[in-house]
């Protein structure tokens, strides 16, 4: 790999994390950041679940909670789990700014797109809070960054690498785990016409990243029912999935979900504000967003075409069954992918402009020699 895009990418990262560190403790710590804060300073006490319990059915991711008490350990205070939360959302930039790089082989793009998602606002917002709110999009941007260079270079270390980032996913926020296992499943259909060994071997690595947690519930069975009983799949539908599938199927559960998903799709909710609350995403992004679904469904090598369109479709998916309208916590990896779209969307309108088509290797046709204008074949 070129040093040239790490070092523009830590660039950005650094830039963004110095955005989102302004007034970073200004605003109050919400009752969500304090049972965060409260979890991380138990582990100084000495309790080290994978899970952490808040009362009741409410429990927490660990990955969270860890960060939070790792700032705490090096001598941070209640706004922790911020800083943590600001370094993630900025290590979120860099990573867009490589997979626009990547995919276009512009810089500039990568650029623009990294600079849209740095100010969008739904994007900074979530990165100043001390929740986990933010912390599927990294390992969501590795694979598909990851995965991007598997399609590219048929590199089987990229595939594990997009199979790890994946799998760590079930450890991060309750609608990671369930994503992670969909995104998976859009990669092994994607990738189904290359070698089987490979996609074998990586599938085993999504899977060994969920052995701490199948572990877990062996030594703890009581704690399935109010995490991945309600994050992933109830107790009763894995004992029985015929009734589980029922359960998926029914009219009024899928009207309800439905509409939940569509909602969040409302480009009124994302892109226009409201007298009580700024809008999710910058306007300007509209025009370019569907632009950039023009890029990848026209001049994108169809493999990642697919993958970016398909994966932010599917990541709103989990959160709609949660219950809760207009769920940008917890659907927040989709950002970074909008941002993206938006980045290929300028790279398509900037093709436009100047006349040029984007499946081009950007190398001189070189001339025709003995070619006589006056006759519609070559001489021999």
């Amino acid at each position: 790999m070129r040093l040239k895009p790490i070092v523009a990418a830590c660039a950005l990262g650094a830039i963004t994390l110095l955005l989102y560190a302004f007034r970073l403790t200004a605003p109050p710590v919400t009752p969500n950041e304090l049972a965060f804060n409260a979890r991380a300073q138990s582990i100084r006490a000495g309790s080290t679940p994978l899970f952490f319990q808040v009362q009741g059915e409410h429990w927490l991711q660990p990955a969270a909670v860890y960060a939070n008490a790792a700032f705490r350990a090096a001598g941070g205070d209640d706004v922790s789990g911020r800083v943590a939360s600001a370094i993630v959302g900025a290590t979120d930039v860099a990573l867009v700014f490589l997979i626009a790089q990547l995919m276009t082989g512009r810089a500039w793009i990568g650029i623009i797109a990294a600079v849209i998602l740095m100010l969008t606002p739904a994007h900074w917002s979530l990165a100043q809070r001390g929740t986990d709110a933010i912390y599927p999009a990294p390992l969501i941007l590795l694979w598909l960054w990851n995965l991007l260079r598997f399609f590219k270079w048929d590199s089987m270390r990229s595939l594990g690498a997009a199979a790890a980032s994946l799998g760590l996913c079930a450890y991060v926020h309750p609608a990671a785990p369930l994503t992670a296992a969909f995104l998976w499943t859009l990669t092994l259909i994607v990738a189904r016409r290359r070698d089987r060994v490979r996609l074998m071997l990586s599938t085993l690595t999504f899977a060994a990243a969920w052995v701490p947690a199948a572990w877990w519930f062996f030594r703890h069975p009581d704690t399935y029912a109010d995490t991945f009983g309600r994050w992933v799949i109830l107790a009763a539908h894995a004992r029985n999935p015929i009734a589980g599938f029922q359960a998926l199927i029914n009219p009024n559960t899928l009207g309800t979900r439905a509409s939940l998903y569509w909602g969040f799709w409302d480009p009124s909710w994302l892109f226009f504000s409201a007298d009580d609350a700024a809008a999710p995403l910058l306007l300007v992004a509209l025009p370019l967003i569907v632009l950039g679904l023009i890029r990848c469904v026209r001049q994108v090598e169809r493999d990642a075409g697919i993958v970016v369109i398909a994966s932010a479709a599917i990541i709103p998916v989990v959160g709609s069954t949660f219950g809760v309208p207009y769920y940008m916590g917890d659907a927040a990896a989709v950002l970074p992918l909008l941002a993206l779209l938006a980045g290929l969307g300028v790279d398509w309108l900037a093709d436009l402009l100047l006349r040029r088509r984007a499946l081009e290797n950007h190398e001189d046709a070189g001339s025709a020699e003995r070619w006589d204008a006056d006759h519609l074949m070559p001489r021999s």
